[in-house]
Formats: structure tokens, sequence, C-alpha cells
């Protein structure tokens, strides 16, 4: 019986339950995000070139997911969440092939919180959710590399908290990728350093101003380079202005693994802004900076939406990368153009939310 059947049997059994039990809730869930794509400058040995293709999560993540809650009395409730995010163009998984890429978590939220175990975000991705004009939009913040946002730790224990308009998260992983490596670069036996991840964010809301700070810290994959780090903070602001909600943000990466050796800053400004009914714009600048190097990129981008309903969105993004020293860095994470070279991109598509 294939992965996927399995799954669908295992929610059948899930949703069965859930008639059973009126304090029992489960639902499926989903996003799929699909345009035609329209690239120039892309690298293709010594030249720029143009393509053209069809291009996945231009607005959101593709995904198939199942969450459910259990009330368990007293305040008390467990919960669990599986989610699967594949590429609509070809039906494949994304996240190493895993079935669950995205998420496969159970917990427990009470007043104390909410605590989860298994596959999940890191601290700095859920910070980030907050502090961008469209999230991870691929002609966005994370068109330099996703990795800047360390994306999602295996093996990991996250603590949520959230009172008023306070937030915060504590993650610790024990080995954040079991897939890469055939499974040697996390939870080895005598090393508790491989593949280590901690992480934490807080948040503070008051009225129409939010801010932001978040911390992420990796250790090398390798007995080897175990005590070798790559760390991450973040800080984020957002202020609602009537009807526009202007962004600013900054992370500075320092990655001491002796391959690598280098500090990067990413700073970006944003606005969304309702234009007229259901028609709306989200634009921003963002600038990536290796420290101590004459490499630096300047991306410029914009999306047009129209919700077509509440759960079906159409969009015109558009993007323009331009680069200086040994820079490459095209308007998403998913191509380059030549060193000091320039980008444009266009992309208009369908996001359908269930």
């Amino acid at each position: 019986m294939n992965q996927w059947v399995k799954a669908c049997v295992a929610v059948g059994i899930a949703m069965s339950s859930q008639m059973a039990s009126a304090q029992s809730s489960v639902q499926v869930y989903g996003i799929v995000d699909l345009g035609i794509e329209h690239l120039s400058g892309v690298a293709n040995g010594a030249a720029e070139e143009s393509q053209t293709r069809m291009t996945i999560n231009n607005q959101q993540a593709s995904r198939l997911g199942f969450r459910g809650t259990e009330d368990l009395g007293g305040g008390l409730k467990a919960l669990f969440n599986l989610e699967a995010g594949f590429a609509p163009d070809t039906g494949v998984s994304l996240q190493g092939g895993r079935l669950f890429g995205r998420a496969a978590t159970v917990g427990l939220s009470g007043d104390f919180g909410t605590v989860t175990i298994g596959r999940q975000r890191n601290a700095i991705f859920d910070l980030h959710l907050q502090f961008a004009p469209l999230g991870y939009t691929s002609y966005g913040a994370v068109a330099p590399d996703m990795a800047f946002f360390t994306q999602r730790a295996d093996n990991s224990v996250k603590y949520a908290f959230k009172r008023g308009g306070f937030s915060s998260a504590l993650l610790y992983s024990f080995g954040r990728d079991a897939v890469a490596g055939g499974g040697t670069q996390s939870e080895v036996a005598g090393n508790s350093k491989i593949g280590r991840q901690i992480g934490a964010n807080a948040a503070y809301a008051s009225g129409p101003f939010t801010v932001g700070l978040g911390y992420d810290k990796q250790n090398g994959t390798s007995a080897a380079i175990a005590s070798e780090t790559d760390t991450r903070t973040y800080a984020g602001a957002k202020y609602m202005l009537s009807a526009t909600t202007l962004y600013a943000g900054f992370m500075r990466r320092k990655n001491e693994l002796a391959a690598l050796d280098a500090t990067t800053d990413l700073s970006w400004v944003g606005l969304r802004h309702p234009i007229a009914g259901k028609l709306g714009i989200g634009a921003w600048l963002v600038k990536t900076d290796v420290k101590d190097t004459p490499n630096e990129a300047t991306l410029i981008g914009a999306s047009l939406y129209y919700d077509l309903s509440k759960r079906t969105q159409a969009y015109l993004n558009l993007a323009r990368s331009s680069n200086d020293g040994a820079s490459r860095q095209g308007v998403s994470s998913s191509v380059q153009t030549l060193p000091g070279g320039a980008m444009s991109g266009i992309v208009a598509g369908l996001a359908h939310t269930f």
C-alpha cells in the first residue's frame, strides 16, 4: 500500500473517531499555487538567457494537511498536525521527499502555552510570517536564499506562549535533518552537537505597531564540524497606517563553517495596501550584503493580487534583481544570473485554499 493511501486511511480512521466524540475535531486543508513565469537574465554557461516555465508556490506554498484537537478537560487539549508539501506542476513531494515534510507534530496546549514535538517550523520561520508584506512570496525576502530562514527542524521540541499582545517561542532540535546523509547528520551517539539547532523568538503588538526579535543557531552536521555554527539574528517591525501596512526587517547570518566563513546581512522594507474592493498590492525592496566583500544584491518586487473569492486568489508578480561583485542573485531562490548580472521576472498565477 503506497504512503498516500496509508495516510488517507489514517485520516479516515481519525474522522470516524471524530463522529464518535464531540470533544474531538479533525480538519483537512490545503493550498494549490501554480503560475506561468517569464525570466530574462538567467545564467546559462557564460551567457544570460530568457526562460519561460511553469513555476510553483509563488504566493503561498502548496500543501495538503490534517490537523486536529481533543479536549482532555480542565483546559488541556491534545493536538496534532500532519502537513505535506508538494509541487503541483509535477505532483512530487518536496522537503527532501518526506511524506509530511512541512509538519509532523503531536502536542499539548493549555493555559501554560503549547508544547509540540516532531518536525516543525523553527522560531525565525514563524516570526518572519508577521514581518513581510506577503510572507514567503517567491520574489520576496526569501529570494536570496531560503536557507536564510532555516525552515523546519526534525526531532524538535517547541514551546509557544501567547498572552495579550505578547508572544514567544523556544525550539530545541536533537538533530535538525534526519534525511540528508542517510540519517547520519543528526542524533549521533556520543556527540549531541551534531545537527543540533536552538532558536527563540518574541514579539509584542500594541495598537497599530508590532515588533519582533528572533535567534537561531545550528551546529555542523558531522563530527569534524560539530562545533562550528551557523547563527541568525532577526529583527522585524510593522505598522498599520489606516488601510496600509508598512513592514521592515533585518537579519544577520554568521556562518562559521570553514567552507563558507561569511557574515551576510539581509534587510527589507515593504508595504501591503488594498487598492479597491478585492484588489490589493504588496511591494518590497530587499538588500543582501556579504560583509567585507564587494558582493551585494538588490531586489525590487511587487505583487498585484485579486481575491476571486475567500479561497481563490489571482496574482501578477514582478521583480528585478541586480548584483555587484560575485553576487549572482536572481529574482527567486531557484534561479541565478551571472556574477554581477541582473534578472527580471514576471509570473501570473492562481492560488486556491481549501
